[in-house]
């Protein structure tokens, strides 16, 4: 028996070492890697925190529990516990039965304690609140209250709760097997210490539902039952009142519970219980559902009026829809040829290429090996001396799945093919021969046609860059592909944890799970492991606190790869404030980030100072962030209003646009996210980014996020918001109300328009035919002037090619839809030729006279040729439009010759 306890102590001391091990690995590597970036406190302040919290909650744990074991071992008078084992009774020692009770108790306290640790967030929040200086309209509480308090309250409440349950439940079932508590003749018998002890623990728990009513006050501020989210008639006037009732009820359950103990029967518990059950039934339950049917249906809107005007005005603040400001927008039949001129700028920036068929585009031109990948395309602009252009831009990274799967040894994957290289960016409306994107970055090594800068275009830290790898080992990297030959290179940054030496080594392969490390003769003191390499898991883990947008973008600065995150701070104990979908009921997009593809550096820049969640986390880790004022300033004319937020806020303000209380209730104005085709699907309208003048900045262009708006079960469109990225107007969102006595089309009938329109039509009809899939691109509503025009691209991608290619530009404007080769083409069908001021010559005497030139005869040779090659193309003959456009090209030369 002595060596079978000495054999189970060896083990478990065994396993303890190797789990201690594991533990302490992971949290060195953790230490050393947030050092290396210079976050170690954030690290620390959440580890210590954890600590301390589990410790604190497993001792009160302990000592709860255990007073009540010991109180049930003492008082009860247990000597031995009893049970079944293979029908047979068994009688263990109050020894043995002490060590179990002990280690059960344990068990439950470990439970309770990570129960406790995890709430790591919200006790730190508390510790460090700050004043939203806004109040609640019903019970007066700044709303920091609800932010920060409430949610410590409740998980107090609960975790109390639960103690007090498992406690109930181990007693319990310790009286049981002790026989204390017994069944003869199906009757249930107790000792009088049992009784007491139990009864004792029941009244701890009305204690508890006490507070709990307490609580429900507060959270009728987030309550569903009405014509809104938050308190309203019902929950004040009736559910509020009946809740100090049923505090007062369970006090005089608690009572109850108390003679309960006195007289050593469940009898006056039992009796309490069943008179809350029933006050809470009638009281909180059928009451409220009865005053709402009888007295608040027949007249909600006069019940429910102030309520409904609460949930307004919270509900615009929590989502910063109050900020919005109102323009009117005429919608005038006033754009000319003229307003297309080159000079005037507006279509170097309507964009064409929609970033779904570009990224198949460019992973088919420009992607040169398998294992090279375009993850996103993504929408920014860029100043190219005095031309700002908006650009669609991916970078090249290395998608390790398509490694040659005789390639994918260890070696390879981790020293030698260790980072992404160089990116691709076009202009957004260029289109160059067969219908293919102009490239202004391209190839490797980079190859660029614009005043830009990319001195150090590997990318290590990317969107899809997972696995760890090191660098600076005695095997060059894998830099880019050079024709038949590989060339290689060596990393220059500090990016990643030094090696150093053999111990480091050790552990590393513990935490990598990887004895490749240990053995490997490539690694030397200053080779550096590189970790949690994705964005996506590297910028939560120095943050886990922070909500991340889906969609990070790169940046080139200062002839470096960035990365631009953005960071939002929520909470779902906003009052009165309706959620969104996914729970939350306020939202700031408070934090920028910006992370080195190169070294993996991150920093963190608050743009929204005024979010008091923001500053309460900066009070909880004063090292983490900085003010958007010390980000480098090319970096920060790359910010831009995040597509994720902006919908979110426009969904919302379809709805609380309306702030009058009564045309709210009746739901009179209630928009709709439009609907277009994309491809041959009808789908929901997403934000587009583009760069436009706006009505009342003059020449000024300004790169901007648009989302027009339909009515309810409607098409015609009756607004547009914009929300402005450059940094002297960020965040800035503008709506703009057409008139309502005029019919403007929306994105749908536009679609419809198109479809009805013959040309169209047949052409597509004709391509399809020819096996090939026409994609219909976004259509774009672009605001130019005082007016709009609708812009479509349209893609052919041939049956067998993964390649689309965009092959014509629809325009609508007003009544008319044209289609064209070309934006230019399109734009010449609807609004002409701009007209062309020549600059005045000196007038030259001519002193013979044309021989042998027929002006007007070039000209009906012009027009024939022309109409043939536009009857070419509609029949689909591109070879006969090719030559006939050679042709109309030879007559105009003749035509340019005879009059010079």
């Amino acid at each position: 028996m002595k060596t079978g306890v000495k054999l189970l102590f060896l083990m478990g001391i065994i396993i303890f070492v190797i789990i201690a091990l594991f533990v302490g690995t992971k949290i060195w590597l953790n230490v050393t890697w947030f050092s290396e970036l210079g976050y170690e406190n954030v690290y620390t302040t959440i580890l210590w925190t954890k600590i301390a919290l589990w410790f604190t909650f497993f001792i009160i744990f302990l000592l709860f529990a255990g007073i009540n074991f010991i109180i049930a071992f003492k008082k009860g008078n247990i000597q031995s516990i009893k049970i079944q084992q293979g029908g047979v009774p068994v009688e263990i020692s109050k020894k043995v039965g002490v060590i179990i009770s002990v280690i059960g108790l344990l068990i439950l306290g470990l439970i309770m304690a990570k129960n406790g640790s995890g709430r790591w967030e919200i006790v730190l929040k508390y510790l460090n609140k700050t004043d939203f200086n806004l109040a609640d309209p019903v019970l007066h509480r700044d709303i920091s209250f609800y932010a920060f308090t409430l949610p410590i309250y409740l998980f107090l409440k609960a975790w109390s709760l639960g103690t007090v349950i498992l406690t109930i439940v181990a007693v319990s079932f310790l009286y049981l097997i002790s026989g204390n508590i017994s069944f003869e003749t199906n009757k249930l018998t107790m000792t009088d210490q049992s009784k007491k002890h139990i009864i004792f623990l029941i009244l701890l728990i009305t204690i508890i539902i006490a507070w709990n009513y307490w609580l429900k006050v507060y959270l009728l501020l987030f309550s569903k039952r009405g014509v809104i989210y938050g308190a309203g008639f019902v929950d004040i006037k009736i559910s509020r009142p009946a809740y100090f009732i049923m505090i007062v009820v369970t006090l005089f359950i608690t009572v109850m519970t108390y003679l309960g103990i006195k007289k050593r029967s469940f009898k006056q518990p039992l009796i309490g219980f069943g008179l809350l059950i029933g006050a809470a039934i009638v009281i909180t339950g059928m009451l409220p559902g009865i005053v709402q049917k009888i007295s608040v249906q027949p007249n909600e809107l006069v019940r429910e009026l102030p309520y409904i005007k609460h949930n307004i005005n919270f509900t615009r603040k929590a989502f910063n829809l109050d900020t919005i400001e109102r323009e009117a927008f005429p919608v005038a039949k006033s754009l000319t040829a003229a307003d297309f001129a080159p000079e005037e700028g507006i279509m170097k920036n309507i964009r064409l290429w929609d970033h779904r068929p570009l990224k198949a585009t460019f992973s088919q031109i420009q992607e040169f090996r398998l294992y090279y990948d375009f993850y996103d395309v993504d929408f920014d602009r860029y100043h190219f001396g005095d031309d700002y252009r908006q650009v669609m831009l991916s970078a090249r990274e290395i998608n390790y799945e398509e490694i040659p799967t005789e390639a994918k040894t260890w070696v390879n994957e981790k020293l030698q093919y260790t980072h992404g290289y160089g990116l691709v960016m076009a202009p957004v409306n260029e289109i160059g021969e067969e219908g293919l994107p102009v490239l202004i970055v391209k190839d490797i090594p980079p190859k660029i046609s614009v005043p830009l800068r990319l001195d150090r275009p590997e990318i290590y830290y990317g969107e899809q860059t997972i696995p760890y790898v090191i660098v600076n080992t005695k095997l060059p990297e894998f830099d880019y592909p050079k024709g038949d030959t590989n060339v290689t290179t060596q990393y220059e940054g500090r990016g990643g944890i030094e090696i150093k030496n053999s111990m480091r080594k050790f552990l590393f392969a513990i935490q990598m799970k990887s004895l490749e490390i240990i053995f490997t003769q490539y690694l030397n003191p200053d080779s550096r492991l590189m970790v949690y390499r994705s964005i996506q898991e590297r910028v939560p883990k120095i943050a886990p606190f922070l909500q991340f947008d889906p969609n990070p973008y790169l940046v080139v600065h200062d002839g470096r790869l960035f990365w631009i995150v953005d960071a939002y701070t929520r909470t779902d104990r906003f009052p009165y404030s309706n959620p969104h979908e996914d729970g939350y009921n306020y939202i700031r997009n408070s934090v920028k980030i910006i992370v080195d593809a190169y070294t993996g550096d991150v920093q963190f820049y608050i743009i929204d100072n005024e979010d008091p969640l923001i500053q309460t986390y900066s009070n909880i880790f004063p090292n983490l962030f900085k003010d958007i004022s010390e980000m480098p300033e090319g970096l920060f004319e790359h910010i831009r209003y995040p597509l994720y937020i902006f919908s979110v806020q426009a969904d919302l303000y379809s709805t609380y646009h309306m702030t009058d209380p009564q045309v709210f209730y009746n739901k009179e104005d209630k928009w709709h996210i439009p609907r277009e085709i994309y491809g041959e699907e009808e789908t929901d309208m997403i934000p587009y980014y583009t760069i436009i003048k706006f009505p009342d900045n003059g020449q000024n262009e300004e790169f901007v996020l648009i989302l027009p708006f339909t009515p309810i079960n409607k098409n015609n469109m009756l607004a547009w918001m914009a929300a402005k990225c450059d940094p002297e107007n960020y965040g800035r969102i503008i709506e703009y109300k057409f008139p309502k006595e005029k019919l403007i089309y929306g994105p749908l009938q536009i679609e419809s328009r198109i479809d009805q329109n013959s040309e169209i039509s047949q052409l597509f009809t004709l391509w399809g035919q020819k096996g090939s899939s026409v994609i219909r691109g976004n259509l774009l509503v672009i605001p130019i002037k005082d007016s709009l025009i609708y812009v479509e691209p349209i893609y052919l991608r041939a049956e067998q090619s993964e390649l689309p290619e965009l092959k014509r530009v629809i325009i609508g404007y007003q009544d008319n839809i044209e289609i064209g080769l070309t934006l230019e083409d399109a734009l010449y069908k609807t609004f002409g030729a701009p007209e062309i001021t020549m600059p005045e010559k000196e007038v030259v005497e001519v002193t013979e006279p044309l021989v042998g030139i027929n002006i007007q005869e070039l000209v009906q040779k012009a027009a024939s040729h022309f109409n043939q090659a536009q009857k070419m193309l509609n029949e689909g003959d591109f070879a006969g439009y090719g030559e006939y456009i050679k042709q109309l090209g030879e007559v105009l030369n003749q035509l340019q010759e005879s009059t010079q």
